[in-house]
């Protein structure tokens, strides 16, 4: 009885760690370049119990002792592209991140909604500073026309060129260490990025990859599971109350 107390509240210790994700998940579903978060659960080791029945028997039984969250890990899946018109909004379709430079050192993104500062440089909605395949800043000129193609390069009206935008990819999209705000850390450890052959395609944003409806439906199977386990406690819990004042009285 008592091990049915543990594994109802190692179930309920997953459940709430899968509702956090998927409240996380719906709340960014209109974040640009947002990607999803999904878990894997595991059941813990089980266990052999040695039995010892009233007529000196010994049988040997295996109990499992309740699930955990194994890890997380992101859905890379390419989300939808809408346009807007704004050729300072750039859309990654593939597999790679913008390089940004921020006060904590270098951090890749998939949102593309950029804008100019008062220097004329490329910075997202956070002032951070678009960064090109050198690692600079990139700087437009004053009042001229610009096109960027399909691998980042920036062409101006009056024929001169400007930086290529850097698109970086990873060899393990699953050591990069969110920081919120949509940005990523790659840790020192880990392989350094290369670039990507990922396309960016102006004038667009990519959506977010969440599925209102799938998200949804999740946060319910997880809190009905979640209050079946609830139950499932507070039978044992009336049971042991029996057994304790009731039964240990007679």
């Amino acid at each position: 009885m008592i091990k049915g107390l543990y594994t109802a509240a190692s179930a309920m210790n997953l459940l709430e760690k899968k509702s956090d994700i998927t409240a996380n998940n719906l709340a960014n579903t209109d974040t640009d370049g947002f990607k999803r978060q999904d878990t894997v659960s595991a059941s813990f080791p089980e266990m052999l119990l040695n039995r010892i029945d009233s007529e000196g028997a010994q049988t040997l039984n295996s109990i499992s002792t309740g699930a955990f969250l194994d890890h997380s890990f992101r859905d890379s899946s390419q989300g939808h592209l809408k346009a807007t018109g704004n050729k300072l909004d750039l859309a990654v379709q593939g597999d790679g991140y913008f390089m940004l430079e921020t006060e904590a050192g270098i951090r890749y993104s998939r949102n593309g909604n950029f804008s100019l500062n008062s220097s004329s440089e490329i910075v997202n909605q956070n002032g951070q500073a678009l960064l090109d395949t050198n690692g600079q800043r990139i700087q437009l000129i004053d009042g001229e026309d610009f096109i960027i193609s399909a691998n980042g390069e920036i062409t101006f009206n009056n024929g001169l060129e400007g930086s290529q935008i850097a698109l970086m990819s990873f060899a393990d999209q699953d050591q990069l260490i969110s920081e919120g705000n949509n940005l990523f850390q790659l840790p020192e450890e880990a392989e350094p990025p290369q670039q990507s052959e990922a396309i960016i395609v102006q004038g667009h944003l990519e959506n977010s990859n969440v599925e209102i409806v799938k998200e949804m439906v999740n946060m319910i199977k997880t809190t009905r599971q979640y209050e079946s386990n609830q139950k499932v406690i507070q039978s044992i819990d009336d049971n042991l109350n029996m057994a304790i004042n009731e039964l240990g009285q007679a």
